[in-house]
């Protein structure tokens, strides 16, 4: 009998990101689209946010703030972003980021 963990998958979208309630999604009150999601980190006096926003169709910008000020970005299909977005958050609260 083996004690094998489940593979944690990455989100490959905001809809499958935010299934986690500590992101914050924003939405335009006439599509329903999203417009932002963002999640605050904070570990040993440090703050974080990482966040999303749609910049043209198939094309979503990541950036991480450290207290305000912007320290890593990328732009990439939603599935890259979120699963990079996961990726941080796990990095950071784990202290490895």
């Amino acid at each position: 009998m083996h004690n094998e963990q489940p593979v944690e998958l990455a989100p490959r979208s905001v809809a499958q990101l935010t299934q986690d309630p500590a992101w914050t999604v924003t939405r335009t009150g006439t599509t329903g689209q999203w417009l932002t999601a963002e999640r605050v980190l904070e570990r040993n006096g440090h703050r974080r946010l990482v966040g999303l926003t749609p910049i043209q169709p198939g094309v979503v910008a990541l950036i991480l703030w450290d207290d305000g000020e912007v320290v890593e970005h990328l732009r990439g299909t939603e599935a890259e972003a979120c699963t990079t977005a996961h990726r941080w958050v796990a990095e950071f609260l784990a202290g490895t980021r």
